[in-house]
């Protein structure tokens, strides 16, 4: 191309020439000479390989049908250049159509491209089309940090026939740093109990109710559910009552139903030895309350209850603790933590009180 040797040509006109032609998309097979006279300049462009190529994309594009425009499907390859974020673009065939679109990526899509009639707009389905085939096929463009940037959150769907589940997991992975099978998911309608139960397991969690639509729909997919974790862990336990305990283990439950529940403002419940077996990383339990049966079950595989020390004191309080409570909705929170202390609190008046009555 050789331009500038007419003197109506201005350096600003040479400059936007040399703008337009920048924007152009080129080939990577072409190069594209740019000359001037008075003063002589020349400028040599070509393409470079693009970072990465988007085969058969089934998209829109305008065709004639008997000198008819008709808008159709047809699969066609786009190519993909990554830029910063409000720089992104399309280009048809090489000629920019939008700018300044937010998602950090250059599309070259080589068919017409179904723009309005001003050529500098495109609907918004067709941006979705672009980006979710890029982030279903490569993910890897993007760095850690913006995979939680709303250019991308937008775009990845919860439904597998547009973002698979290959990609949905990498996604989770990456941005989550933890493996979807051991990332946990809850929400606002998660019984308290069980959430408790896993934080104090320290097992990573997130809350679904802190995302958008289309992330907690692939957490929601993907992850197994804090509830479902909660099920597993109690699956497997067996409550068998002990038939006849020896007599030291009578006289225990006997000092906790006397000496510390009576000494609270509890309601009544009951103690019973039990064999009780659980599958836990953690071992066997030594008690376990039974908000059903209002029963407190001492675990006599973990422990011989034979005399009332004061861990197995503690154990009966913390028991106690949940039958005050709600254990499905408290568990071992604030509401629980409060409860044992508050009883705790009253067993020692208690005994201080009658200590002053006996002297």
């Amino acid at each position: 191309m050789v331009y500038g040797s007419n003197s109506d040509w201005t350096q600003q006109d040479l400059e936007q020439v040399e703008d337009f032609i920048s924007d152009l998309w080129m080939p990577r097979d072409r190069e594209l000479r740019l000359e001037t006279f008075r003063p002589y300049s020349e400028k040599v462009m070509t393409g470079e390989e693009p970072d990465a190529t988007l085969e058969n994309q089934y998209l829109p594009t305008i065709v004639f049908d008997e000198g008819v425009q008709k808008e159709k499907h047809r699969s066609t390859p786009v190519e993909v250049n990554k830029t910063e974020p409000g720089e992104g673009g399309i280009y048809e065939l090489g000629i920019p159509v939008t700018r300044g679109e937010e998602f950090p990526f250059l599309f070259n899509v080589h068919q017409k491209t179904p723009v309005t009639e001003r050529r500098n707009e495109l609907d918004n389905s067709y941006r979705s089309d672009l980006m979710r085939s890029l982030l279903d096929n490569r993910l890897d463009l993007l760095d850690d940090e913006e995979l939680e940037e709303e250019y991308v959150t937008q775009y990845i769907s919860q439904f597998s026939h547009k973002t698979s589940e290959d990609t949905q997991q990498e996604y989770i992975s990456r941005r989550f740093g933890t493996d979807p099978d051991d990332l946990l998911v809850y929400s606002d309608s998660t019984p308290d109990m069980a959430v408790t139960w896993a934080t104090q397991h320290q097992l990573p969690m997130e809350k679904l109710n802190e995302y958008s639509r289309n992330i907690s729909g692939i957490l929601d997919s993907q992850c197994p559910s804090v509830q479902e974790w909660f099920n597993e862990q109690n699956s497997d336990r067996s409550i068998e009552p002990v038939e006849t305990p020896e007599e030291n283990q009578e006289d225990l439950i006997q000092f906790f139903e006397e000496e510390i529940l009576g000494r609270t403002s509890a309601g009544d419940v009951d103690f019973e030895l039990a064999y009780i077996s659980e599958d836990s990383d953690e071992g066997q339990t030594h008690a376990t309350y039974s908000p059903v049966e209002e029963t407190i079950y001492l675990n006599a595989l973990a422990d011989d209850w034979s005399s009332p020390t004061p861990r197995r004191i503690g154990t009966a309080l913390h028991e106690i603790g949940h039958h005050e409570t709600d254990p499905n909705r408290d568990g071992h929170g604030p509401r629980w933590y409060h409860a044992v202390e508050e009883l705790s609190g009253e067993v020692i008046q208690n005994l201080e009180q009658e200590l002053e009555d006996f002297e």
